[in-house]
């Protein structure tokens, strides 16, 4: 059956910082077990989100079959003209990643996910594409403020590109599709400068901009 995407209606925001903590001592968190979990890049290999410790990364979520111009295909051209521009600083900033995830993993197998990546001109080295178990995928977009629901053969779901910091902190969510690109690059940026917070929480609920509620996927 072939999918089409529905998606939410684009929010008026550009991005979501999160704000302040409230004075007091912050709550004490449990380590996610998916943080060390092993999914499965375009390659064919096993990669976990702790492997991305001390860089700058992007993650959004998308299926290779969504047909509309704006939506995925727009997420995914938002990292592949990021990427040439963060490629084209050199030796100078080299600790970033971009992880696009897919929601259909039934679908998108590794070698989907390697034919698709390929038509975006992707480098590995900076760029990898994700799938794993159903179950899996589910809960890591949930945490991330995502949903994806089937419905009649289309896929509905909503976006959510996060940036988080070297040091593990969400700095960013961008709760729509549209050309990022240069806001992802900006992000990007001063999200790799960063070296002496403490690790933090990683990957918010997207929907929430309080870092309270932040799982600690990334967080040591």
């Amino acid at each position: 059956m072939a999918f089409a995407a529905s998606h939410s209606p684009a929010q008026t925001t550009a991005g979501e910082r999160p704000r302040n903590r409230p004075t007091g001592e912050a709550p004490a968190r449990k380590r996610n077990p998916l943080r060390d979990y092993k999914f499965t890049n375009e390659l064919g290999q096993a990669v976990s989100l702790s492997d991305f410790r001390g860089q700058a990364l992007a993650i959004t979520f998308f299926f290779t079959r969504c047909p509309m111009p704006e939506f995925c295909p727009r997420l995914s051209k938002n990292f592949q003209e990021a990427s040439r521009k963060l490629s084209a600083s050199g030796e100078s900033f080299t600790n970033w990643h971009f992880l696009s995830i897919t929601f259909d993993p039934a679908f998108d197998t590794p070698a989907v996910l390697k034919a698709y990546a390929e038509r975006y001109q992707y480098d590995p080295r900076h760029w990898s594409f994700l799938t794993g178990p159903e179950d899996k995928i589910g809960e890591l977009a949930r945490l991330s403020g995502v949903k994806a629901d089937p419905d009649n053969g289309l896929i509905n779901h909503n976006f959510r590109t996060l940036i988080i910091d070297a040091a593990n902190r969400l700095q960013m969510v961008f709760p729509t599709s549209g050309d990022l690109s240069e806001a992802i690059v900006s992000e990007m940026r001063k999200a790799g400068a960063v070296t002496n917070l403490p690790a933090a929480a990683a990957i918010p609920p997207g929907a929430s901009s309080s870092r309270d509620s932040t799982p600690t996927l990334l967080a040591k």
